[in-house]
């Protein structure tokens, strides 16, 4: 509870002197104060108003005086507090309280509602005190603030037209209102995309403050076309749940954030080697980037290059690779290449990016039979090296009868 106000009622310390025959009247002085909780009601809510009586006499509970003796305590016979027709009471009334000491205090709680058509502004409310003895009835008319706003939700940094990507989107919760609102909550609802997290707490929001909702959007796997997007807040006014929603809409391009550029296919009979770059079109990093062939029907990932490991990828930037496949179905246009990565966020996500053969520069080898070049290339230098070898033998057998020949020519 936030205090307010503070005021003393109509109970008076009064001394009288009179010279010669002297009157004297002493009376304990009453001081009252009380809060509003919330400090602002919204049409229909209900609240409270707690009040705190204290005698703020002091020392002993009666007082010589003059050969007159006066009662320092405070009698209080009831309590009772009248609304409005805009802000209404919960019609207790607290009877026979008794007596205050001095330095002693009580309270009392009373219960207000605000109707659901109550106008913004100040509304008064009547306290009524009947006291006995001593102490005099008192009134006193309490403000009431009700306010007709509400909190909103800005959708500030949201696009209206996306890729296939995961990116980062933010939304602002404003509160308008004099008094704090607490246990904000935003839940993000879209069709064919996902938002992490799936409800967002904000806490907290003073008044007249705003507080921004950062959010994680995903659209890899969404379909082209427009999405229905929606936000639910909920939040609380003292006691007083509330809840809103605010809807937008989303454009979704069918087109993936990391996509091969500079493709180049090099074919080995049924062996095909391909290199490139991919690049990052979307507008937040790809951590752990890796690249593999997606094994399907007539389709499989070989050597040297089944998979391919990138690492990060900023916004912006491209890195080559390289990948391998054997393909041994018939009526293969397209090998398909997973690619996994990770968020900012450090949410995995992955996506299946198609590599047609029938693209990019080609270049094949003379082998039909599916054996890579390389394998030819060692084949033939086995045999060069073999070749050599025996050619070698040959000739160093031949030496010996070669000398003789020369020996027999000089006799």
């Amino acid at each position: 509870m936030k205090p307010v106000f503070l005021f003393s009622f109509f109970a008076i310390l009064c001394i009288m002197l009179v010279p010669a025959s002297a009157d004297t009247e002493i009376r304990p002085t009453v001081s009252v104060t009380y809060t509003v909780d919330p400090v602002v009601l919204l049409p229909g809510d209900s609240g409270t108003i707690t009040f705190e009586l204290k005698n703020m006499a002091s020392g002993e509970v009666y007082v010589e005086e003059d050969d007159e003796t006066f009662d320092m305590n405070a009698y209080v016979a009831s309590a009772t507090l009248k609304g409005e027709d805009s802000v209404k009471s919960g019609g207790t009334t607290f009877t026979d309280v008794g007596l205050l000491g001095p330095g002693d205090s009580i309270t009392f709680t009373f219960n207000i509602r605000a109707s659901a058509n109550a106008s913004s502004g100040t509304h008064y409310l009547n306290l009524e005190i009947v006291g006995g003895s001593d102490m005099q009835d008192l009134n006193y008319k309490v403000p009431v603030k009700v306010d007709s706003r509400k909190v909103d939700l800005i959708i500030a940094d949201f696009p209206a037209t996306t890729i296939n990507e995961i990116s980062t989107v933010s939304v602002d919760v404003v509160n308008p209102l004099s008094g704090s609102v607490t246990g904000v909550i935003v839940i993000p609802k879209g069709n064919d995309v996902g938002f992490t997290p799936s409800e967002y707490f904000v806490g907290n929001i003073e008044g007249g403050n705003s507080s921004a909702v950062s959010l994680t959007l995903n659209t890899m796997q969404s379909s082209e076309g427009v999405k229905d997007i929606s936000f639910d807040v909920f939040y609380y006014n003292g006691d007083n749940l509330h809840t809103f929603t605010e809807d937008t809409t989303l454009e979704i391009v069918e087109r993936s954030s990391l996509i091969f550029t500079n493709l180049e296919i090099t074919r080995f009979g049924n062996s095909y080697l391909f290199t490139g770059d991919l690049n990052n079109f979307g507008t937040t990093s790809a951590q752990n980037v890796i690249l593999s062939i997606y094994p399907e029907e007539g389709i499989e990932p070989v050597q040297p290059s089944g998979s391919y490991f990138i690492g990060t990828l900023e916004a912006d930037d491209f890195s080559g690779f390289e990948l391998s496949a054997l393909v041994t179905g018939d009526n293969v246009t397209e090998i398909p290449v997973l690619i996994e990565f990770r968020d900012s966020g450090n949410t995995y996500a992955s996506a299946i990016e198609n590599l047609p053969l029938e693209s990019g520069r080609v270049s094949s080898s003379s082998s039909e039979s599916g054996i890579p070049v390389y394998v030819w290339a060692i084949i033939l230098l086995s045999t060069g090296v073999i070749g050599f070898v025996i050619y070698r033998s040959w000739k160093s057998s031949k030496e010996p009868d070669s000398q003789v020949v020369n020996d027999e020519q000089d006799s």
